[in-house]
């Protein structure tokens, strides 16, 4: 080829070069990569699809920084909270208390209520502060019969006598006693102190004081004894606890409710008590009645009395 032509295809081909440079770089495509191109400063496809956003920065401290300010937002409800009230709590010295114990209610006490004067009270017709002859009269009366007397000498008066026996030359026991019961009837210082009477399954133990508080009855022993013939059968079992029931009955409808229900007592045990109960396969029942302060009274005038006798020479240096 000449020269000439030469140059001319060299000038031909540049040009096209150039032109294709040109419209290349107006519509940004590349000629030397057949991938789409997203852009001049786009990334490549292949790390847009594979490579992940990057994870948030980290920071674990060592336990001498500064804790970071809290969340400064507001809460959205801005109302504050009530004020709850504060109760003082006393703590005992040895530690404090697993829990606040609960604040008993205080309920308003109510007054006792009023004990029997059992020395109003009777007991088959027999009533305290009954003398001797009185209640012989009643026994009487209601068909009792007397079947034991027992009479005593106050002992301070027995002692007595009973050294004056000896001055006389008694010292056989049997006739010091019988000396002795001569003075006291001589001297009317002798009273009756338990009288038993009956009446068909009834026994009444009667107990008086001395003539130093003019020889009352202080005590009653009233015993109802059961049918102790009947054996173990259910219609026997069922007769003595009707019985009982009866028992209990009469003695509620006569008495009332007993001040002591666990061990039904009636009155007050230091001053005049009555008490009940029932014993035995036969369920023999047993009422007593009992003036305690009529009986401490009896010992104490004695005692009195004692004191305003006349001592005894007994040394005759």
């Amino acid at each position: 080829m000449k020269k000439g032509k030469t140059i001319q295809l060299l000038f031909f081909a540049t040009a096209i070069l150039g032109a294709s440079s040109s419209i290349a770089q107006d519509l940004e495509i590349s000629l030397f990569d057949d991938t789409p191109n997203l852009g001049r400063s786009a990334p490549p496809l292949d790390s847009v699809l594979l490579t992940p956003p990057p994870l948030p920065e980290i920071r674990i401290g060592l336990g001498n920084e500064t804790p970071a300010p809290a969340d400064t937002q507001q809460p959205t409800n801005t109302q504050p909270l009530p004020t709850l009230p504060s109760v003082p709590i006393s703590l005992p010295s040895g530690g404090y208390p697993e829990e606040t114990p609960a604040k008993p209610s205080v309920e308003p006490e109510l007054p006792p209520p009023p004990v029997y004067d059992v020395s109003t009270f009777d007991l088959a017709d027999f009533s305290l502060g009954m003398t001797t002859q009185e209640a012989f009269q009643k026994a009487l009366k209601m068909g009792y019969k007397v079947t034991l007397t027992q009479e005593n000498i106050p002992l301070f008066y027995a002692t007595d006598y009973a050294y004056k026996c000896r001055n006389k030359g008694i010292v056989i026991p049997a006739q010091v006693s019988q000396c002795v019961k001569d003075y006291a009837c001589h001297e009317n210082t002798r009273y009756i102190s338990e009288a038993t009477l009956k009446r068909k399954n009834e026994t009444i133990q009667l107990f008086f004081t001395s003539h130093a508080t003019d020889n009352q009855l202080y005590k009653i022993i009233y015993i109802n004894k059961g049918d102790s013939s009947l054996n173990f059968t259910r219609v026997n079992y069922a007769k003595k606890k009707l019985r009982q029931k009866e028992f209990w009955d009469a003695i509620v409808a006569k008495y009332g409710n007993p001040d002591d229900a666990t061990n039904l007592i009636w009155g007050d045990p230091q001053k005049a008590y009555l008490k009940a109960f029932m014993t035995g396969s036969a369920y023999d029942a047993y009422i007593i009645m009992e003036d305690v302060q009529l009986s401490n009274e009896d010992y104490f005038e004695a005692e009195d009395i004692e004191a305003e006798r006349p001592p005894k020479n007994s040394f005759l240096f």
